[in-house]
């Protein structure tokens, strides 16, 4: 009896197969030639083609100067006018701050305006009647001139005694045989910023007193003589470094 043969089963669409779509390599040369991998001798170049980029990035990076910026400072204390003795440093506070900034107080305008923010209570009354002339642009007048404001503070609020004490403390200034110099130097220029100017003369005399006898005997024998205050303080420093 003859073998019967089944009919072949219909494959639907989605049963058939999608044949293969290839993907072309992007680095396979044109002709059709296998590409190469990259040789161990070109990866080593590149390697060090990019550490060379690297090292000339970081070196130029660098040589580049730090950007300076000027360290913050504390806002000053109020001033109210009671103090007489405070009015000074109350001022030489406000000096430092425009050292410190001299770009934002770059005019004597901003400079009293700044500080009158700080007069408060007595202070701040007895300044009051200048901010009616706001628009006066006199470069005489008190709100446009450092040194007026600075003069009005001491004629309201200051010590009226204040340069005569100094005075009498620069006479009375002595120093020991064995004592330092540097230490008479500074209680003298204090004082000096509160005498005001005497003189180059008047302040040379001033400084000599109380001078012990070992720097006053080799100040009588310097080759020169010295006219100039700061002068005067570096050759006594000087003497007095050599003996200590």
């Amino acid at each position: 009896m003859p073998i019967q043969h089944s009919p072949p089963e219909r494959q639907t669409r989605s049963q058939a197969r999608t044949p293969a779509v290839l993907t072309p390599n992007p680095r396979a040369p044109l002709d059709g030639t296998p590409a190469s991998e990259p040789s161990l001798l070109e990866i080593m170049q590149k390697m060090t083609q990019i550490m060379a980029n690297l090292h000339a990035t970081s070196s130029s990076e660098s040589s580049r100067p730090p950007a300076f910026k000027t360290p913050s400072m504390k806002a000053p204390e109020c001033f109210d006018g009671t103090q007489p003795f405070r009015v000074r440093s109350f001022i030489q506070y406000f000096q430092l701050i425009f050292h410190n900034d001299p770009e934002n107080f770059s005019q004597d305008r901003k400079k009293v305006l700044y500080a009158m923010s700080f007069l408060i209570c007595r202070a701040a009354k007895r300044i009051e009647p200048c901010l009616s002339y706001l628009t006066n642009q006199d470069s005489n007048y008190l709100l446009n001139s450092w040194n007026l404001f600075e003069f009005k503070l001491f004629t309201l609020f200051g010590d009226p005694n204040e340069v005569r004490q100094a005075e009498a403390e620069s006479d009375s200034l002595r120093m020991k045989e064995g004592g330092h110099f540097s230490l008479k130097i500074a209680d003298f220029r204090s004082l000096v910023s509160i005498i005001g100017d005497w003189g180059e003369r008047a302040l040379i005399n001033h400084f000599r007193k109380g001078f012990p006898s070992r720097i006053l005997d080799q100040l009588a024998s310097h080759p020169s003589r010295i006219d100039y205050l700061p002068d005067l303080m570096d050759v006594t420093l000087e003497l007095d470094t050599r003996y200590h």
